[in-house]
């Protein structure tokens, strides 16, 4: 796998098969629309940043925020559903397997000890 799969596995211990291929799914369907140094560049800002954000859920001020070269990677995620709905079903997965911090945009599942 590339980059951006290489990153993600980085991001957090959980390393089952299903997240694995929603990585996969991610990173192939990514290459579809980005450059390699657009890939490169997100990589990067999620290492840097050490988690992955849903950018339909991020703020303007948060998105104003980003570094210069991820606001396109953002416009090109939103733009695609299919691109937005694998960037979703990743930020989910990680989600339902406790991973908060890395994946902050959906939260622990009210009534979770961490909600309480």
């Amino acid at each position: 796998m590339g980059i951006l799969y290489e990153t993600l596995v980085r991001l957090s211990p959980v390393h089952d098969a299903e997240i694995l291929e929603g990585y996969r799914r991610y990173e192939t369907a990514l290459n579809t629309v980005l450059t390699p140094e657009q890939m490169a560049a997100y990589a990067a800002y999620i290492d840097t940043a050490d988690e992955i954000r849903i950018f339909e859920e991020m703020t303007p001020a948060e998105l104003a925020s980003l570094p210069p070269e991820i606001p396109a990677v953002a416009a090109a995620v939103i733009a695609d559903l299919d691109l937005s709905m694998e960037n979703r079903r990743v930020v989910a997965l990680l989600n339902q397997r406790g991973e908060h911090e890395v994946a902050p945009d959906l939260g622990p599942p009210s009534g979770t000890p961490e909600t309480e």
